[in-house]
């Protein structure tokens, strides 16, 4: 498990333990999945609960979502399938609350604590029961339904009609008909379609601002938020396909790997990985056991959506692996899914480890290069946006296995603008200083992501401290290795080599480019927005709260900056800045 613990994402998400069985023991929710997951692995006291969790499993699984609110959902959701034994609480639904909107003439909205006790349409169970009274305010605050108990004929309406909490049905102070149109909003809010209200709420922002009713026009647009921040702590809704199951495979370094999410009811609540190694035998029914989704096809609604999407060199993924579907038929479709989704389902796929024949490797290496097979790897790459954020990053990898304590980013210092020889060599010469003074483990082999050029910055580096180990580079597209003996080795023709050495350059390059996207976020965020005359801390935290993404706000309107509170000129310089920051 702590093996497997390398591959997990620092990400929300909802993980749960397995005994030998293959049965789940214990479901929890992380903010951070990688840190909580290790806390559990890692405890050493018998006497604490994550001890006795991982003594009893063997093996663990997790879900990503988008937030700690949705894991929070998540969560109580697996504990009910799961009935997992080290789970005390959420077995029990009626430790919970739920809303229910009343089935009567003037229907309102109430909490109950058992499901079946009140007659109407129930939503829930809500954890943690704060988010229910959240809610059931919200509902009040926005579609007026009344808050009495009981509804009774009265000559002067309550306090909550003068506060603008109710229309008073009390005192016929609204029809029968307009009563619905303020249920019909609640309910459409509580299944989640809140896209109509939401423009309706638009509409009424700027109607109130043409009519100089700023005071009103605040009141709607902090409704709006409301309605936003509650709206995301349900679970993630697949609107397009509520009841489906979404593959996904991939080909990293040399393996395919791919992951099954089964969604039901428009919420994601299951997944399984799988993943197979082309130069080992292989079952060509590999995924008949992942389609087994038609032994609970009860409903017509349910449809088996397959996405394939890899790295493959042809245009289309290889026909010996598409031919698996074809046994599927006519129910199954290939299709598209909406990107956030597709970044959701990468998110929740296990990358493929490249578990090599480590004598198989040795051996086409020491027959290829004719040298000792390196023990000890540092592999190189820099990454940079129009000369902005610039760094570079150094990975490690020994005796079969990557090294992440050893791994480092560089923050470039001294190279001004683009320059990717000037980057190499400045982060080669601080690295190798500190090979030379013993300060870090000396490798045998040193790997560059680039061609001959990269390859003579490194050589000029090493040369100049004195060091002796070997050291290469490698060129994307071709797949060529060039060493520093003079040798061009092409990859492709040795299948074990051109495994090591792209999973090597592939792992460099994603270590880099995550540093350089959280540095880049970082510094667009900082100067960006507090750089814009007319954007200070209140319309700041208004945009951060619509748009916590900064790729979302890239996506927005200026129209729809407008309906949030952001003047129109502010608003278009906003769009302009961001979009030139992550063009």
């Amino acid at each position: 498990m702590r093996e497997k613990l390398q591959t997990v994402p620092d990400a929300p998400g909802v993980y749960f333990f397995k005994d030998k069985s293959g049965k789940v023991i214990y479901v929890g929710k992380a903010k951070s999945l990688k840190n909580r997951l290790s806390t559990h692995i890692n405890c050493t006291n018998p006497n604490e609960k994550s001890y006795k969790i991982t003594k009893n499993a063997v093996d663990f699984d997790y879900i990503v979502v988008k937030n700690e609110k949705e894991a929070l959902t998540l969560e109580a959701e697996l504990i009910k399938k799961y009935l997992s034994k080290f789970n005390v609480l959420l077995k029990d639904d009626k430790s919970y609350p739920y809303l229910v909107l009343t089935d009567e003439e003037f229907p309102t909205v109430k909490i109950v604590r058992k499901k079946d006790c009140l007659k109407g349409k129930k939503f829930g169970p809500f954890v943690p029961p704060k988010n229910a009274r959240n809610l059931k305010d919200l509902i009040h605050k926005v579609f007026k339904l009344r808050k009495c108990k009981e509804l009774l004929n009265r000559s002067k309406p309550c306090l909550q009609y003068y506060i603008e909490m109710c229309t008073a049905p009390c005192c016929n102070y609204v029809s029968k008909k307009d009563y619905r149109k303020q249920v019909e909003g609640a309910l459409s809010f509580l299944t989640g379609n809140v896209k109509n209200h939401i423009n309706k709420l638009y509409s009424e922002i700027e109607k109130a601002a043409e009519n100089l009713q700023f005071e009103k026009a605040a009141i709607l647009r902090d409704q709006l938020i409301a309605i936003k921040d509650i709206y995301e702590k349900g679970s993630i809704f697949f609107e397009n396909y509520p009841n489906c199951d979404v593959f996904y495979i991939e080909k990293n370094n040399g393996i395919f790997s791919g992951v099954k999410l089964t969604v039901r009811n428009g919420i994601l609540y299951g997944k399984e990985n799988f993943q197979f190694d082309p130069l080992d035998p292989w079952d060509e029914n590999l995924l008949l056991e992942f389609s087994n989704y038609r032994l609970e096809q009860i409903d017509e609604s349910i449809v088996g959506t397959i996405w394939i999407k890899g790295t493959y060199e042809e245009e289309n993924p290889p026909k010996e692996i598409f031919a698996n579907f074809d046994y599927l038929g006519s129910e199954f479709s290939v299709k598209e899914i909406p990107e956030k989704v597709f970044q959701l389902v990468k998110k929740n796929r296990s990358i493929a480890r490249t578990n090599l024949n480590l004598e198989k490797l040795k051996f086409e290496y020491e027959s290829v290069f004719l040298d000792t097979f390196p023990e000890r790897v540092e592999v190189f790459d820099n990454s940079t946006l129009q000369g902005t954020a610039s760094v570079g990053a150094c990975i490690v990898w020994e005796k079969g296995e990557f090294v992440k304590k050893d791994y480092r980013r560089y923050k470039i210092k001294n190279v001004k603008g683009i320059n990717d020889y000037g980057f190499l060599e400045e982060v080669l010469t601080r690295r190798f200083k500190r090979i030379k003074k013993g300060e870090v483990k000396r490798p045998n082999l040193v790997l560059i992501d680039g061609g001959i050029g990269q390859l003579n910055v490194a050589l000029k580096v090493r040369d100049s401290l004195g060091l002796d180990f070997r050291v290469f580079s490698i060129a994307k597209r071709e797949e060529i290795v060039y060493t520093d003996d003079g040798e061009i080795v092409e990859t492709k023709k040795y299948p074990y080599l051109f495994r090591f050495f792209t999973s090597l350059r592939d792992e460099a390059h994603r270590f880099a480019i995550t540093f350089n996207r959280k540095l880049r976020n970082s510094l667009m965020v900082k100067s960006v927005l507090d750089d814009i005359k007319g954007i200070g801390t209140k319309r700041k935290k208004l945009l951060e709260k619509f748009y916590p993404d900064i790729k979302e706000l890239a996506e927005a309107s200026v129209e729809e900056l407008v309906k949030i509170g952001i003047p129109r000129k502010v608003a278009k310089e906003v769009l302009e800045k961001i979009r030139d920051w992550s063009s």
